[in-house]
């Protein structure tokens, strides 16, 4: 080959490589572009999930120590986080700055507190306190004994209690001023006369008083009908004037469209039930003495009913020992000498026959009351002793009887009717007496 042609040859490759080379380049530059805008796009969001931190933590009680369950976090605008059983809670990505950490519970309140957020994450230990819970405060409203008598009655009822009554004591007020301040329609007249007395009368009493006086100077007076402790008052206005109100105990006013029906045509001017008492002494009482008959228990206040089965078998426990005393102290003086003398007779003297009669018959009483007392008696209440031991007392005695007239009868049916009463119907009778006969143990 010449000179010439390895001359062009040289420079044919030199172009080749050339065009080599920039196409190279022009195709590394192509993909760098793409390359340099993906990166560009992630830097942003990777320059923000460095520069963001987390709050985590935990909520204790301050006096035990003891994670809080269910309390309710909150961070700002990133929404309410509820702790777990180990009082545990967390907020990722939190963005550097302070921020409002609040914390809700309902036994524990609301707590608040400022904490500051950096790049890394922060762990906090809350304790908080149990606060007390003010709730609204809630009206209970009941009618009291008089608003129910009065709705019971189906009709009107005025009645001034001994309450109502005592504050008025220690004054000036008598007893007619007193029922011109407590019941309405209620008028009194002062004639102003010397020996002439007041007249008290229900305001629907005026219009037939009114009526009456007609071409008359001297109309009288339509006084309601009186009754003091149930007895009628021939001259109310002499006990208007003489009557303390400190021995009243309550008065019922009568209207006269009501009298009429309850006390007859005498009342149609009204009536008023006065009720007095001692100063010192409870309604209820007079004289020192309680009232007798039974006093009323009210058992929907006892937790449970009466145990009546308990108090059965308590009572016949206690009867059949004292039976055993008493029938065996009592055979040694005294006994059936059978039908050729047909007679009770004693080996004793007259003191120890008595005492004889009083073990048989007190000791299975006593056992028999006590019994009943002791099984039926409650946290509030318990059996009347003394009510017991006379119905175990009124039933032994028959008892006996029946057991001594069946020993002359050759069939033994009245003894075992006697002895029937003796082990049966005195326990049961004890039993009936605890129901009925209850008192308010001190508490």
């Amino acid at each position: 080959m010449t000179r010439e042609a390895k001359t062009m040859t040289r420079r044919a490759k030199t172009r080749a490589l050339g065009m080599k080379a920039r196409r190279r380049g022009r195709r590394n530059r192509a993909t760098s572009v793409p390359a340099l805008l993906a990166f560009l796009c992630a830097f942003p969001s990777a320059a923000t999930a460095q520069g963001t931190g987390s709050v985590s933590g935990r909520v204790v009680d301050r006096d035990t120590g003891a994670a809080v369950a269910d309390v309710g976090v909150e961070l700002g605008d990133f929404g309410v986080r509820a702790t777990d059983a180990q009082g545990f809670f967390e907020f990722a990505e939190v963005p550097p700055g302070d921020w409002i950490l609040t914390v809700r519970h309902l036994a524990y309140g609301t707590h608040r507190r400022e904490i500051a957020v950096g790049s890394e994450a922060r762990r906090l230990t809350i304790e908080i306190a149990r606060e007390e819970i003010r709730l609204a405060p809630l009206l209970v409203e009941a009618p009291t004994r008089r608003e129910e008598a009065r709705r019971g009655a189906g009709r009107q009822l005025n009645r001034i209690s001994r309450e109502e009554i005592a504050r008025y004591e220690n004054t000036a007020v008598t007893l007619v001023e007193l029922l011109t301040a407590q019941v309405p329609g209620v008028h009194i007249t002062r004639s102003g006369v010397v020996g002439r007395p007041t007249c008290l009368e229900f305001r629907g009493a005026r219009t037939g008083n009114f009526i009456r006086g007609l071409g008359s100077t001297d109309p009288g007076c339509n006084s309601p009908e009186v009754y003091l402790d149930g007895v009628l008052v021939t001259n109310p206005s002499t006990l208007y004037a003489t009557l303390p109100i400190e021995m009243v105990e309550s008065i019922e006013v009568v209207q006269p469209s009501e009298a009429g029906a309850r006390f007859g045509t005498g009342s149609m001017w009204g009536a008023l039930i006065i009720e007095t008492r001692r100063p010192g002494v409870a309604p209820g009482e007079r004289g020192g003495l309680r009232m007798l008959g039974p006093r009323r228990h009210d058992w929907s206040l006892e937790a449970a009913p009466h145990r009546t089965g308990r108090v059965f078998l308590g009572s016949a426990a206690g009867n059949a020992l004292g039976l055993a005393a008493g029938v065996a102290l009592a055979s040694r003086c005294v006994g059936f000498r059978g039908t050729d003398r047909d007679a009770v007779v004693s080996d004793c003297d007259a003191t120890t026959t008595m005492a004889a009669g009083v073990a048989a018959v007190g000791l299975p009483a006593l056992g028999a009351a006590l019994g009943a007392r002791f099984a039926g008696e409650t946290d509030r209440s318990r059996g009347t002793l003394g009510a017991a031991l006379i119905g175990a007392v009124v039933t032994l005695v028959p008892g006996y009887a029946l057991g001594i007239a069946g020993q002359r009868d050759d069939t033994g049916i009245a003894e075992e009717v006697g002895l029937v009463t003796l082990t049966l119907a005195v326990p049961l009778v004890a039993t009936l007496t605890d129901r009925l006969f209850r008192a308010e143990r001190e508490r």
